[in-house]
């Protein structure tokens, strides 16, 4: 349970800055998004305590659920997990049906050991069975089939998120609370993410959806998963796709502040199960958070900090499971720091192309071949370094070597190419950089004092995000060195002890 004293600072805090951003008058019920990950849920145990949050928050606001598919301790027992092996062995005509059991088993669990109204017991229970009845006829299919869509592995894929909300709006109800269970799964014939406006597409249908539900003064329980999403929403979007619903529906919703709910106390000065010294950070401007985010950072996925900065929402990421914690707030409006360097952060399994032009082209024809053969190709690119006939760039983690093989062969045509594999890239990031000098020389001679060989560093104009390119086996040495150089002895973040608590 929340004590009184945590109630009240973490809803002063969140409130404040969100009447603050939005204009709302002091007696006003705001709408709060809290969007809870599947970790947070996955137990009778865990999700008593998602449930406290939620009566807490439903004293003083409009709460709007947003839920993951359930995930006991790990993702890799997750639902949406199992769901996907399920999937699998179902194509390869293996058994997917001890899958589905562990599955059913990890929802009838909750219902049998939280819903003691008959009523709501059954309904729960049924709406678990129908879901997973129909997956296991769907599968059924696929092992005569024999292969899979993207759009058939959302209808899959999806089933993770309607078991989720299905069962937690019961439980709402069990406490009386009106949870009214709302299924994103099919509001979309096809949402291409990769298209400009496709937010304000999706807003639009959302707001359809949840308007009616609202002004029946009912809690929403809203399903992470929306469909039908171009190319399947885990290749079109990606694994946190239940962030990005997450941020439309605080935009949709006209939300006072979106709070993410999860393991982690919020955004630190550096990966705490990597650096001993890294620190919680209290607060953090739109920028940094995006930067962060993609360079490294898991909290949460990219696309969720546009729609926040779009529309002016604060974000607060928040321990689930320690709520006294204060957590992170993402403040639309806050103002550059003076402090230099915020974070660091780093990820691995990156690839770094070097390519000469052949000289046959012109330096604005050479990049528009490049970049027209990546776009071919489905290469994502992170950090970029041109010269009039050299362009260096690394490529993101999730591209396959596949794609990346048949890249480097169409390339012959433009120019040489070498390819370094098992690269990793540290950043250090902040608002304040651009007004600090001698940034980039203190991150060159503190990684040579290591003995650590830079092969590429980039620097945007914005002077928020500073990389470099290391060997993927250094990465460690360079983080330690990196964050003891830009971090620690600054004081704008929280107390080490504070981080760990």
């Amino acid at each position: 349970m929340l004590n009184k004293s945590m109630q009240g600072s973490l809803s002063r805090q969140v409130l404040a800055a969100s009447r603050q951003c939005r204009g709302f008058a002091s007696a006003s019920k705001p709408k709060i998004v809290q969007k809870f990950g599947g970790t947070s849920l996955g137990t009778p145990e865990k999700l008593e305590k998602v449930i406290s949050i939620m009566k807490t928050w439903h004293k003083k606001s409009q709460p709007i659920a947003v839920v993951s598919a359930m995930s006991s301790y790990t993702k890799h027992e997750g639902t949406t997990s199992r769901l996907m092996a399920a999937a699998d062995n179902a194509v390869n005509q293996g058994r997917f049906g001890p899958i589905i059991d562990k599955i059913e088993d990890t929802h009838l669990a909750i219902v049998y050991s939280m819903l003691k109204d008959h009523s709501i017991k059954e309904i729960a229970r049924e709406h678990v069975s129908g879901e997973l009845n129909q997956l296991k006829r769907f599968l059924e299919s696929l092992t005569v089939i024999r292969e899979i869509s993207p759009r058939s592995m959302d209808l899959i894929v999806g089933t993770g998120e309607r078991l989720s909300a299905g069962v937690i709006a019961a439980v709402l109800q069990q406490e009386g609370i009106p949870g009214e269970f709302v299924n994103l799964s099919n509001i979309f014939d096809k949402l291409d993410a990769s298209q400009s406006g496709f937010r304000e597409i999706a807003r639009e249908r959302i707001s359809e959806i949840l308007t009616p539900v609202l002004q029946e003064d009912k809690v929403p329980v809203v399903t992470g998963f929306m469909g039908h999403v171009e190319h399947g929403i885990l290749d079109g979007i990606g694994r946190g796709y239940s962030d990005l619903t997450s941020g439309l529906i605080a935009a949709a919703s006209d939300a006072a502040a979106l709070q993410v709910w999860k393991e982690s106390d919020g955004i630190f000065t550096g990966n705490p199960t990597r650096l001993d010294a890294a620190r919680l950070v209290y607060h953090v401007t739109p920028r940094e958070a995006a930067e962060l985010t993609y360079f490294g950072n898991e909290v949460l996925h990219p696309y969720t900090m546009e729609c926040t900065i779009e529309e002016d929402i604060p974000v607060h990421i928040l321990n689930t499971f320690k709520p006294d914690s204060k957590g992170t707030i993402v403040e639309p409006r806050q103002k550059h720091p003076s402090r230099g360097v915020l974070a660091i952060s780093s990820k691995k399994g990156i690839t770094m192309l070097n390519i000469s032009s052949n000289k046959k082209l012109g330096s604005t024809s050479f990049m528009n071949n490049v970049f027209s053969l990546a776009k071919q190709h489905g290469i994502k690119v992170d950090l970029i370094s041109t010269s009039l006939v050299n362009l260096t760039f690394t490529i993101h983690e999730t591209v396959t070597q596949k794609q990346i093989s048949d890249f480097v062969n169409d390339l012959d045509d433009i120019g040489s190419v070498s390819v370094k594999k098992d690269r990793a890239i540290i950043s250090a990031i902040g608002e304040g950089m651009k007004h600090c000098r001698g940034t980039a020389g203190k991150m060159f001679s503190c990684l040579g004092e290591q003995g650590i060989n830079i092969e590429m560093i980039t620097q945007g104009a914005n002077e928020i995000n500073m990389s470099v390119v290391i060997p993927q086996d250094e990465q460690q040495k360079a983080l330690e060195a990196v964050h003891k150089t830009f971090i620690e002895g600054e004081t704008d973040a929280a107390p080490k002890a504070d981080a760990k608590a």
